[in-house]
């Protein structure tokens, strides 16, 4: 445990009592059936006739001073009427006044029975105030006063409470007659009312007492408690791998909570004072607090133990432990309010106290039997709610601990929220804080981004290597984005994702500096993704300027090298392994050919004598053909005849391939010889063979054993043969039934039909 855990965890194992100096908050109402001595029933909402009238047999409010009771408008400007000349009943007042209790001595941190006396009905009309002070001990066991407004129309009149330094404002005026609102503190708690503006402000004050002679409770005081903290948490020190601190605390709750029910003000107990101390103390010490669940999770093999029964998950035992994972993820704020973001992983290093999760061991794992191949397997899941904290100057750093997928949407809300503020002119104070908060995000995720170049494809292929590329751009970080494109893209960690990020950042670079980035990233990765290389290099010669589209030249050479070649193979991974070799595709071809005849018409021409050179690679029809259409479709047909000489070249070359196929003789078979091109040469393909070469036959069947069948089966479906076949089920063995067609020619038909339309979409002619 570092000097961080074991102090936070001593400080906060003297907070365990919850509650605050105050409660407040509003009850739905029952109305009480309320009369006063003089006045009779009183309806609610208060109506101004009524009153006038309780003033007029109400007596002015004195204060105590000392020994003394003092009447003087100066300080206190209320009408009052005792108790005694109250009649306040309704068995649903009574319940509604009792759950209003309970809640406020939870919130106020009191345990045990506390009763509510009603000590007065007070009166305050525009102009009436009472001035900050302390309540005096009105009845034995009195520990607290309790402010119930009814519903009446009056403006102003708000209540200060103030407690060690500690100050709120309270508006008990609901504007809804079937609410009353409520207020209770600690006697010792000054406190004040301001002046009513309008109309009348009616209260039911109470009395809270504690019966029989109880210790009296005392506001919870953890005001040295969260100075010590805040202490602590300025002293968290800043990334220093030698400091061995933890990045982020953990602290479990000791309550249960539901995700569906996590929030700050659903704590419970102890649960609720540790989170309003540490709140203080995050908020002194510029750290962040959320709340979070943590999920501890372990899978496996299980074994057999031969007892019970096999379905019973007493008959297995856990094996062998096979993956572990350890989250936290559902988010809250302070407020409340859901954060959103993926999950972090953490270490055990960073709860605190370090074995707060040793009671995972206790759950019950899930066993699931044994299935086909499948071993008997078990899993279990551990969930518990914490708070976590970390601090402001290392929020950055957390994020990205918790890779990509956590950070990133973080450092879009940001980059939102800085372009709104810009937008909006917000003050260059708001705007400078904004970016650099952005910026140092950016900076650690791409300090943390992986080293392994297959993780670091995966990241790119989803989009996230050209999300942080272009978030670098946007905050003038250039620096930081070439060295992203050196330390990842080049080192293999690339894929065609990320082109347009790349080529976006190049462009507000040094002509000079990006093209030494392209051509390490062409140079690393060419054998591996030609296609992602020459469609980025296609894309960057777009947009260079002529006048430095030369420095281009050593990128052009190394996609040049790396295009695909029968007789290359990639060099072999760590471990001796040798990757496939990559195929060529049509975007290949292109993004070659349209590249490098931008650069150099001399190097275009190569690669595409390179691509006719080895037809069996470069498929004419799978290839080249598809490659060749994309030209076509992005000139107008005038434009054709005046293309590069290599996309000419191209397309030349795909139209010889097209006009010989076009050019053969296209007949129907005269008779019933067929191809028989058939490799096997047991006894029933070689009847097969015999049976297609004759010019008579048009049926033929193979009575025999369904091994031999499917074999003869197979043969005419690899081989493609002009037959087809069915089952004939009548006597045994069935027989397979062989009927002679011409696929062939139909095939030759409709590839003839195909090669026409294709070579009018070549040469700007209307489709066949």
């Amino acid at each position: 445990m570092s000097h961080l855990q074991q102090a936070l965890a001593d400080i906060l194992t003297r907070v365990h009592r919850p509650g605050d100096f105050y409660a407040a908050g509003t009850m739905d109402l029952h109305l009480p059936q309320l009369r006063v001595d003089g006045v009779g029933p009183i309806a609610l909402p208060l109506l101004p006739m009524q009153a006038e009238q309780l003033i007029a047999v109400a007596e002015q409010a004195p204060y105590g001073r000392g020994t003394e009771t003092l009447v003087d408008t100066e300080v206190r400007r209320t009408w009052q009427i005792d108790a005694r000349r109250l009649d306040l009943g309704g068995r649903r007042w009574g319940e509604d006044l009792a759950r209003t209790v309970r809640a406020v001595a939870a919130a106020l941190g009191v345990r045990g029975e506390v009763r509510a006396e009603i000590y007065k009905l007070l009166v305050y009309d525009a102009g009436g105030f009472f001035v900050s002070h302390r309540d005096s001990e009105k009845a034995p066991g009195m520990f607290a006063t309790l402010v119930v407004t009814l519903p009446s129309e009056y403006t102003g009149g708000e209540l200060i409470i103030r407690h060690k330094g500690h100050e709120v404002a309270l508006d008990l005026h609901t504007g809804d007659p079937g609410q009353a609102a409520y207020a209770a503190f600690y006697a010792d708690c000054r406190h004040e009312v301001r002046p009513v503006a309008s109309g009348h402000r009616l209260a039911l004050i109470y009395n809270l007492v504690r019966p029989n002679g109880e210790p009296l409770p005392q506001p919870p005081d953890y005001d040295q408690e969260r100075a010590q903290l805040a202490a602590l948490l300025r002293r968290w020190p800043q990334a220093d791998p030698a400091a061995e601190q933890p990045h982020k605390l953990i602290y479990p709750l000791e309550h249960s909570y539901t995700e569906a029910e996590l929030g700050f003000a659903g704590l419970k107990g102890v649960d609720a004072a540790v989170a309003a101390v540490m709140l203080g103390a995050a908020e002194d010490a510029d750290c962040d607090l959320q709340l979070a669940m943590v999920t501890i999770g372990e899978s496996g093999w299980a074994e057999y133990t031969g007892g019970g029964y096999w379905r019973d998950d007493d008959a297995f035992e856990i094996g062998e432990v096979l993956d572990t994972w350890q989250e936290l993820h559902t988010w809250r704020l302070p407020d409340d309010a859901a954060l959103d973001m993926a999950p972090l992983p953490f270490e055990d290093g960073e709860v605190c106290p370090p074995n707060a999760f040793a009671d995972k061991d206790d759950v019950e794992p899930d066993f699931e039997e044994a299935t086909g191949n499948e071993g008997a397997s078990f899993e279990r899941t551990y969930q518990r709610a914490a708070l976590v904290l970390w601090p402001g100057h290392g929020r950055a750093r957390v994020l990205a601990d918790g890779g990509p997928t956590a950070s990133l949407p973080y450092l879009e809300r940001l980059l939102t929220q800085l372009r709104a503020d810009e937008a909006a002119g917000a003050s260059a104070d708001r705007i400078a804080a904004l970016r650099q908060q952005a910026l140092a995000l950016a900076t650690c995720i791409r300090e943390a981004w992986t080293a392994s170049a297959f993780a670091g494809q995966e990241l790119s292929k989803r989009g996230l290597a050209a999300q942080l590329l272009d978030a670098l751009r946007q905050l003038d970080d250039t620096d930081g984005g070439a060295a992203f494109i050196e330390d990842v893209c080049a080192a293999g960690g690339y894929t065609g994702e990320d082109n347009m990020a790349i080529a976006r950042l190049c462009a507000a670079l040094p002509a000079a500096r990006a093209a030494r980035l392209l051509h390490t990233i062409i140079d690393g990765n060419a054998l591996r993704d030609p296609a992602a290389c020459a469609q980025l290099l296609a894309r960057c010669t777009e947009q260079w300027p002529e006048s430095t589209i030369a420095l281009l030249h050593p990128a052009a050479l190394a996609l040049l090298a790396g295009l695909p070649d029968p007789d290359k193979r990639p060099e072999p991974a760590p471990g001796g392994f040798h990757p496939p070799a990559p195929r060529p595709t049509p975007e290949l071809v292109l993004g070659a050919l349209v590249g490098l005849s931008r650069l150099d018409t001399a190097l275009a021409e190569r690669a595409l004598h390179h691509c006719l050179d080895h037809p069996r690679l470069y498929d004419p029809d799978a290839i080249l053909l598809p490659a060749a259409l994309a030209v076509a479709a992005a000139h107008d047909p005038a434009d054709i005849a005046h293309l590069p000489p290599a996309l000419t070249g191209l397309r030349n070359a795909v139209l010889r391939h097209l006009d010989a196929r076009i050019q053969a003789p296209l007949t129907p078979p005269p008779d019933w010889q067929r191809v028989a091109d058939i490799r096997c040469d047991c006894a029933d393909c070689s009847a097969l063979k015999r049976f297609l070469a004759s010019p008579t036959e048009a049926t033929w069947q193979l009575k025999a054993a369904e091994s031999r069948r499917r074999h003869l089966e197979h043969s005419i479906q690899a081989h493609r043969c002009d037959l087809h076949t069915r089952t004939d089920k009548s006597g045994r063995p069935y027989s397979l039934v062989c009927i002679k067609n011409q696929a062939s020619y139909d095939r030759r038909v409709q590839q003839r039909k195909q090669d026409l339309h294709n070579r009018a979409r070549l040469t700007g002619g209307q489709p066949a």
